[in-house]
């Protein structure tokens, strides 16, 4: 590697960490959020009748500082809209503000999330779902310094194909029925109640005659379960997206996958040995 790239290198990486109060310790999904989108004004494109909250790989259900998000689930006459209710928090009360580290350089005072990783760049807490007229369409939302990267793509949606069971369980207080799938690479069982009919659930699942109240995967490596449902109409907002750029969703799952192993190498392709690959496992293991 040149002096010159591990000069570039060295000044970024000081520039991330005093914007984010990341440790020298870089693990699997430590980079930070986008700042941008803060800088503009989400437009209102329908109003939520209901509205679902999902803790995401909780510890302890009763607990949302043991989870690793809290999503909210907006369903509207025209659009649903899956995204984080920890960013969109942080997004309506972040107030920039410059600030030096010991070491006199300056930046912006690190974002504060819920949950246990408030600090960690995670695909599936930064990205935004909104699903219209039986389309899905997912906007990547890649962390500083790989803005440049941040795209889209669009699918039909429901993807999954469920096979319903006659197994019954209580949960949150309704009455669920159990169905399994076989979904990219991953074996899922979800409980879905008739109680509540609409055909959704967390992040991309859905297509049950009733709505997903809990769904993990075989190996327990991913999780969902409401927590809340509120009948209060409010907006459904949607960022300024235009700049984001028109892929498929195999490339956004392969670019998604080398951010999370080793985002230095991205973000240039000299990065040394000293930047060490990490292990992941995706939700979507496959790409087909």
């Amino acid at each position: 590697m040149s002096n010159m790239n591990k000069k570039i290198i060295t000044i970024v990486l000081a520039f991330t960490t005093v914007c984010c109060g990341i440790s020298a310790q870089w693990k699997q999904g430590e980079v930070a959020p986008s700042f941008r989108r803060g800088k503009t004004t989400p437009k209102e494109i329908d109003k939520a009748d209901v509205t679902v909250y999902y803790a995401f790989n909780a510890d302890d259900i009763k607990d949302e500082n043991t989870y690793i998000d809290l999503g909210w689930l907006q369903v509207g006459k025209t659009y649903t809209k899956y995204a984080s209710y920890f960013v969109a928090h942080s997004d309506s009360t972040y107030k920039p503000v410059l600030i030096k580290n010991s070491a006199g350089e300056s930046g912006y005072a690190q974002r504060k999330f819920g949950g246990k990783f408030p600090s960690y760049w995670s695909e599936y807490q930064f990205d935004e779902i909104y699903i219209k007229d039986n389309q899905l369409t997912e906007y990547a939302i890649m962390p500083m310094n790989l803005e440049r990267e941040c795209c889209q793509y669009t699918e039909e949606y429901p993807l999954q194909q469920w096979e319903l069971t006659d197994e019954l369980l209580t949960i949150q207080g309704y009455s669920c029925q159990k169905a399994t799938c076989h979904w990219r690479g991953r074996d899922y069982e979800a409980w879905f109640t008739s109680e509540i009919p609409i055909r959704r659930g967390p992040w991309k699942f859905g297509g049950l005659p009733g709505l997903i109240v809990k769904i993990s995967d075989a190996k327990k490596e991913y999780d969902f379960e409401l927590v809340k449902l509120e009948r209060v109409q409010r907006p459904i907002l949607q960022w300024n997206f235009s700049g984001f750029k028109k892929v498929t969703r195999e490339q956004m799952l392969k670019l998604q996958k080398k951010i999370n192993v080793n985002w230095v190498r991205v973000l240039t392709s000299e990065a040394g040995p000293e930047f060490k690959d990490h292990p992941y496992s995706p939700m979507e293991l496959t790409e087909q």
